[in-house]
């Protein structure tokens, strides 16, 4: 059963059984309205025949006033528990031969009398001689029942009428629940069918249909930007791996050709393609780091020493390059950062400045409106101008020829680029052609500062 007839079916029968259930109930009160209003009438009346018969006396005249006293299309009858002979007085001849039966626990009984319901209200009378004696009024209630039963008919039909817009309402509440599911349904196939993702409106409401549409649409953006990564990488690595392939696959075979005969021949053949598999394998971790980077799991932040991680990262490279790699600034800068992915950043940076520079490395921090400032200094041959706005870009190289000397990816950068996003860090570049470098790097204190 489809969610829009489940509403209809739900909500129409809801509301049949609440107005069933108020008009059983508005029934019910007004029906037992009516006779305790006709039991208190009766009692009236009983209680004026027993005032009238202590005025009389034991006399013969007490049958003329308990017919005078006798409710129309009903009865009264008065017996003595002496067994003397009763009075009766009817003014209906179905009531003629009625025996009222009494329920001492109950203010009046009903029961049935030749079809017709018939209600009685029995009164203790003493006379003035000492007798005991039952009044039992008995009256018919055939304008009650008619009453009721009019009652009832109208019940029914507000119930009917009732169920209409009631109904109507159940439609238009299953459109509106069900329209937006539909339209999620609509894009999502097409989604699907036209490999693409596309959002929905988000409307206007701020309620369970507006969260579900804000969810879908989140799902629907970090899916693109999985499937864009993916092709990205994909485009990324097919494009890079091409020529190291081609260089093994080349050398490969110069050295099945001749190489093993000429010992010159098969030593640069190795030497390449040891070069060229060393260069997959980084570009290959780099490619992959890219495709980590901008996961928010893939980061644990906490307060962390930028000073401390610095001297962390200087003290490999100076051992490994015997260069001079130097720390400058307060002995202490605290940050809240992911410390790990910070010195990931600055082995970048400090690789970056060792392979286009022969001088020293200088690292210098500092600290300024509730930020932390990093500096990566180094006395290379600069960056052109024209080549600084593309510095960040996958896979872009300032030149050629110093690609080939420094044997990088073109994906340090991008990498940086992607962590200093990823820890909130903005990061810039300054360069003079001839004199140097710099990579400034500027980390918040604490996360969500400006």
């Amino acid at each position: 059963m489809k969610l829009k007839t489940r509403i209809h079916v739900f909500t129409t029968l809801l509301m049949f059984i609440i107005l069933a259930a108020v008009s059983t109930g508005i029934y019910f009160l007004f029906a037992h309205m009516t006779y305790d209003r006709q039991a208190e009438q009766l009692r009236a009346r009983g209680e004026e025949l027993m005032v009238m018969l202590n005025e009389l006396g034991p006399s013969d005249a007490r049958p003329e006033v308990v017919r005078a006293y006798t409710p129309p299309t009903g009865a009264i009858q008065v017996t003595w528990e002496n067994g003397e002979n009763p009075i009766f007085s009817d003014t209906d001849k179905r009531v003629r031969k009625f025996k009222p039966k009494t329920d001492p626990d109950k203010p009046y009984t009903v029961t049935k009398v030749d079809g017709t319901k018939a209600l009685t209200v029995t009164l203790p009378y003493i006379d003035p001689a000492g007798g005991v004696a039952s009044i039992h009024v008995t009256q018919l209630s055939g304008d009650i029942e008619h009453n009721l039963s009019t009652l009832r008919w109208i019940l029914i039909g507000i119930a009917a009428a009732a169920m209409i817009p009631v109904f109507a309402s159940s439609v238009a509440l299953g459109r509106i629940v069900t329209q937006p599911i539909g339209r999620l349904t609509r894009t999502m196939r097409a989604n699907r069918e036209d490999a693409t993702y596309e959002k929905i409106d988000e409307p206007d409401g701020r309620d369970e249909l507006y969260e579900m549409t804000l969810a879908y649409n989140d799902m629907m953006e970090r899916l693109g930007r999985s499937y864009e990564k993916q092709e990205r990488f994909v485009s990324d690595a097919s494009h890079e791996l091409k020529t190291p392939i081609t260089v093994l696959e080349s050398y490969a075979r110069l050295l099945k050709r001749r190489g093993f005969g000429d010992e010159a021949v098969a030593n640069e053949a190795v030497d390449a393609m040891l070069g060229e598999a060393v260069r997959m394998k980084m570009l290959t971790q780099q490619l992959l780091d890219l495709a980590r980077s901008d996961k928010p799991d893939s980061y644990k932040f906490e307060q962390a020493d930028v000073r401390a991680l610095a001297e962390e990262a200087v003290r490999p490279m100076r051992q490994a390059y015997g260069r001079d790699f130097s720390v400058e600034g307060p002995e202490h800068a605290l940050a809240e950062t992911d410390p790990e992915k910070l010195k990931q950043l600055l082995f970048i940076l400090l690789d970056n400045a060792r392979k286009y520079s022969d001088g020293p490395v200088k690292v210098t921090l500092d600290e300024e409106d509730g930020r932390v400032c990093l500096s990566v200094a180094d006395y290379g041959p600069g960056i052109p101008e024209e080549a600084r706005p593309h510095l960040f870009d996958r896979f872009y190289r300032v030149g050629t020829d110093r690609n080939r000397k420094t044997g990088g990816t073109g994906l340090g950068l991008a990498l940086a680029k992607e962590i200093s996003n990823g820890i909130g860090a903005d990061i810039t570049v300054e360069s003079v052609v001839g004199m140097g470098t710099v990579f400034r790097l500027s980390l918040p204190k604490e996360r969500g500062s400006a």
